[in-house]
């Protein structure tokens, strides 16, 4: 049987490259080994059973995309059973050699003749000072669907205990994920007084600068004049050597909540901005990549922070990354940029109880512009609570998803070219998934962690998936091996940033 390939589907289908594979790779990890027989089958029972694209594979029929049941499908192609080799003097692998096998393991393509995703269950690990003695890496093509769905696809695996419940909580409000028709009528709804409220906003600023413009002058001497003119010339030649310093500025006097300014504020950050700086001095990514995870935030800590700042959940892990990477970058003999642009996934319809069987790709990428430089800790957490704001209050998602229905419309060298565009402006993908608030069982065994991570396109070089369960948070950090070689010591870093917003 043959089915076509949604446009959607085939957009992310066709961008993967030696260098960024669009695969989605998440892991589960067990402090007891789990009956992998009993995996096995409630892997072909609940997946494979459900879910027909998870037994097609993508062809090409005179230039039409198809999904084609794979006659020769075999389980064991897909699930395999992966223990560890012994160090010497037979010493048991650890984390480490854990860790070493995924990085091989995301570092590899899936295979376009069989149906595009693989699972390992790993063993034979030591568990020693409470690491995990077991691992289960999910690997699954972006083409089957988008990243919340293939969470809730892996999630759907396991069980929770009698009585408990499941359902994800609220950690923290990212760009909203309403339906793309509610975006349009919101929209609509709000442009007469977003219009007011942007007026009224210039009006101020023009009346407070022209107050203070005769008595700024006034204590302004001759002597002073040569050395105020070329501040107001390098002030005037950054906004113009920064194009959307320009566009923050004029938006910038609209409230936070104003969806007509935002989303000229949104469309003119991915028409006008450049290339994404180069923090570590990168040309490009390779290849082989490097993966790390911090582990064990306390969700409810987080909560804390958050209520003492007014901020969400997702507002103070990203002010912990930002710190993070900020102080990366130095350790490397780097100046951090003012600010790097991220992508951030938004799902286009509300999340569903029960996965419906053909999966599927429905939401679109927002552009975040985080702020590394020049923010004081203070401020920070409340800088990032402004642009989280402003970029949920626009229709940025909506303009984002019609541009992928174009990448998906358009020849392949084409849409090689609008998605480095947009993706070359931002250092990579970051997104913030909210897990179950109780404990799971595969197969009978308890979870004891879960995490994942993004893929990244084009020059991407870093991803970052922030993902909380069973009252902690995790997140997984994904880097491009010659460019950040050591993606542990961000993950060190962020955690012992959040450590200093916890005891402030």
């Amino acid at each position: 049987m043959r089915v076509p390939i949604r446009s959607a589907d085939l957009t992310f289908l066709n961008m993967d490259r030696p260098s960024n594979l669009m695969v989605v790779n998440g892991v589960f990890w067990f402090d007891e080994e789990p009956d992998w027989d009993g995996v096995r089958g409630v892997v072909l029972d609940r997946l494979v059973g459900r879910f027909p694209v998870l037994s097609r594979r993508p062809v090409n029929d005179g230039g039409t995309w198809m999904w084609e049941d794979d006659p020769t499908f075999d389980l064991d192609l897909h699930v395999r059973m992966v223990s560890l080799p012994a160090g010497a003097g037979g010493v048991l692998p650890d984390l480490a050699a854990a860790q070493d096998h995924i990085c091989e393991r995301v570092s590899q393509p899936l295979r376009r003749d069989r149906p595009l995703w693989e699972m390992d269950c790993v063993s034979g690990m030591s568990g020693k000072n409470g690491e995990p003695v077991a691992l289960f890496l999910a690997r699954f093509h972006h083409g089957l669907a988008d990243g919340i769905r293939l969470v809730q696809l892996a999630l759907s695996l396991c069980d929770v205990a009698e009585g408990a419940d499941a359902t994800p909580p609220r950690v923290g409000r990212g760009p909203s994920s309403q339906g793309l028709a509610g975006r349009a009528v919101g929209l609509g709804k709000h442009v007469v007084a977003d219009a007011v409220d942007f007026a009224g906003g210039m009006a101020g600023t023009t009346l407070r600068s022209a107050r203070g413009l005769p008595s700024a002058a006034a204590g302004l001497r001759p002597h002073d004049v040569p050395h105020v003119i070329p501040y107001a010339v390098g002030h005037g030649v950054g906004l113009v050597s920064s194009p959307t310093h320009v566009s923050d500025a004029i938006t910038g006097v609209a409230s936070t909540d104003n969806r007509l300014v935002n989303s000229v504020r949104s469309a003119s950050r991915l028409a006008i901005a450049g290339h994404s700086p180069h923090l570590l001095g990168e040309a490009g990514p390779g290849v082989a990549k490097r993966v790390a995870w911090a582990s064990g935030i306390d969700l409810d800590a987080v909560k804390a922070i958050g209520r003492r700042h007014d901020a969400t959940v997702n507002d103070v892990l990203v002010a912990a990354v930002a710190r993070g990477l900020s102080r990366y970058v130095r350790e490397k003999g780097h100046q951090p940029a003012e600010a790097v642009n991220w992508l951030i996934p938004v799902s286009l319809k509300p999340m569903e109880a029960d996965l419906p069987s053909e999966l599927g790709n429905h939401f679109a990428m927002v552009m975040f512009p985080m702020p590394l430089d020049g923010v004081d800790d203070d401020g920070l957490i409340r800088e990032i609570t402004s642009r989280m704001n402003r970029t949920k209050n626009s229709a940025e998602a909506m303009m984002v998803y019609g541009f992928q229905k174009a990448i998906a419309a358009t020849p392949p060298p084409v849409a090689v070219g609008l998605t480095d565009f947009v993706a070359n402006k931002t250092v990579g993908v970051l997104t913030n998934v909210p897990g179950p608030g109780v404990p799971l069982y595969l197969a009978g065994t308890r979870v004891t962690g879960v995490l994942g991570w993004v893929p990244t396109a084009s020059d991407q070089w870093l991803g970052i998936c922030i993902f909380s369960y069973d009252g902690t948070v995790s997140m997984g950090i994904t880097s491009d091996a010659g460019l950040m070689p050591d993606p542990g010591r961000l993950a060190a870093l962020i955690k012992e940033e959040f450590d200093v917003f916890a005891a402030e």
